[in-house]
């Protein structure tokens, strides 16, 4: 018998999951086949925890969309994952795997109250711990909760059973023939596509902690002991994958602006002669605006001294009246008819501050 691959996980059940094809209600005979698959994975000394939503009972969003109180609703939804949450643990019961249910909103007579380590302490023990009433606060999905208590509990990966769907697809493929099933997501492209996996704050919970998701359809019998074992089931979306694209993204933007600061500030006039300083100069030439070291070449024979060498002579008037003249340099050319000399001024104490006015407008402009 193969090793599975992960060895905490947290399942995430929806409500309808349990409701079958009914799409309401609790269905026995499918909340029997659920327990069956946990029992096989624990029975290979995986540590399970479970979330499970409430959907198929009630969702404080219908409350809501009703004109009831948003709050009011959504503690409505917390107790219909108690009521879920109930009926798997007995499923289990029955099948003879030891199971808690800890629930974020006290209720001692039916549950235990949600504390971590105790949770830990079950998971180590080999008990399914199930956790209910979502975080124990409104506006808050079950999603989240199973993001929440994946990094809490330092689980290794996130299964979400779907009932409806086999992955993740760039549209509704119930609604849409063309939708396209992905194998593999990065976080970030969850979140910039918008696609339907989980809510925008459980994915950047699982983003921010490094936690994989693997999102598959709970309906075929033994994809959750595939999915353990690491077999190709499914979507997975990776949180690495996002840390290193964002990295380099940042750092592609990073030694751009650095490379643009530079460009910019080689054209700024010092005190010494660089044959940067002519980069942004371009000539009308045949018609066209041309760069200076396009059509001459650019020497520094001396510190302060730049000599231009047009390639054809007849462009001479052109580079150094039309051109250098009415640049922003400040600088004055000199012509012998075969060369361009420009002799760089020493600084001044204004020329050095209003040099420094030059460097700041230029970084502001590279920070955009």
């Amino acid at each position: 018998m193969s090793k599975p691959k992960y060895n905490r996980i947290v399942l995430k059940l929806s409500g309808e999951a349990l409701a079958g094809d009914a799409g309401n209600g609790i269905n026995p005979t499918v909340i029997q086949s659920i327990a069956k698959q946990v029992k096989e994975i624990a029975e290979l000394d995986v540590e399970v925890a479970v979330v499970v939503g409430g959907g198929n009972l009630w969702r404080g969003k219908t409350g809501s969309d009703l004109g009831m109180d948003r709050a009011t609703a959504d503690y409505m939804g917390m107790l219909a994952t108690v009521m879920n949450s109930l009926a798997l643990q007995d499923s289990l019961e029955t099948l003879g795997i030891q199971s808690r249910v800890q629930t974020s909103i006290e209720m001692r007579q039916v549950a235990e109250p949600y504390i971590r380590r105790k949770a830990i302490r079950h998971l180590e023990k080999k008990r399914v711990v199930i956790f209910a009433a979502g975080t124990g606060n409104p506006y808050f999905s079950t999603d989240t909760t199973a993001a929440l208590r994946a990094a809490e509990i330092e689980a290794d990966v996130i299964l979400m059973a779907k009932n409806n769907v086999d992955g993740v697809y760039s549209a509704d493929p119930r609604t849409d023939a063309d939708a396209v099933k992905y194998d593999k997501l990065s976080y970030l492209d969850v979140l910039k596509e918008g696609l339907a996996v989980m809510d925008s704050t459980a994915s950047s919970l699982c983003m921010d902690n490094d936690i994989p998701l693997i999102v598959f359809s709970i309906m075929e019998e033994g994809n959750i002991k595939r999915a353990v074992n690491g077999e190709s089931i499914g979507t997975i979306v990776r949180g690495n994958n996002v840390s290193k694209e964002v990295l380099n993204q940042t750092k592609e933007k990073m030694e751009k602006a650095v490379q643009a600061y530079g460009r910019e500030l080689a054209t700024v006039r010092a005190g010494r002669a660089n044959a940067s300083l002519l980069d942004k100069v371009t000539v009308d030439y045949y018609g066209a605006q041309t760069p200076l070291n396009q059509i001459a070449s650019i020497t520094v024979p001396e510190a302060r001294m730049l000599i231009i060498t047009p390639y054809d002579k007849t462009a001479i008037g052109d580079i150094e009246k039309k051109a250098i003249q009415k640049s922003d340099l400040g600088i004055t050319p000199t012509s012998d008819g075969n060369v361009i000399r420009i002799a760089i001024p020493a600084l001044t104490e204004e020329r050095r501050k209003e040099l420094v006015k030059v460097v700041k407008k230029i970084l502001r402009r590279s920070k955009k």
